[in-house]
């Protein structure tokens, strides 16, 4: 009887623990591309600019369930005969929206 109580106390305490995590790394980084897509007018961004690599560095809980996560983006662009591109870090707010996170505006 004892063995099932601890059991189910430990089995609580793991749903619970999960209810209240914030996103995952593939989750920022698929809030973060889906931010992109929105926000990208008639497709002059994904036309240049290449996500070579996206890198989750820190996520921290805020208040109101928003989660602000620091990211290094390493990126490439490319328009005409010219090539540019590098490493940039950025700060980004995310808040669960139903099933799905997404970038706060």
């Amino acid at each position: 009887m004892k063995w099932t109580a601890l059991v189910g106390l430990v089995l609580v305490a793991f749903l619970v623990a999960g209810c209240s995590m914030g996103p995952t790394n593939a989750e920022v980084e698929a809030a973060y591309r889906e931010s992109l897509q929105r926000n990208d007018v008639m497709g002059l961004v994904s036309s240049t600019v290449q996500i070579e690599q996206f890198q989750v560095d820190k996520t921290e809980k805020r208040d109101n369930g928003v989660y602000v996560a620091t990211v290094t983006v390493v990126s490439s662009a490319h328009v005409g005969p010219l090539s540019v591109g590098g490493a940039k870090q950025t700060t980004i707010r995310l808040k669960k929206v139903g099933d799905a996170w997404v970038v706060l505006q």
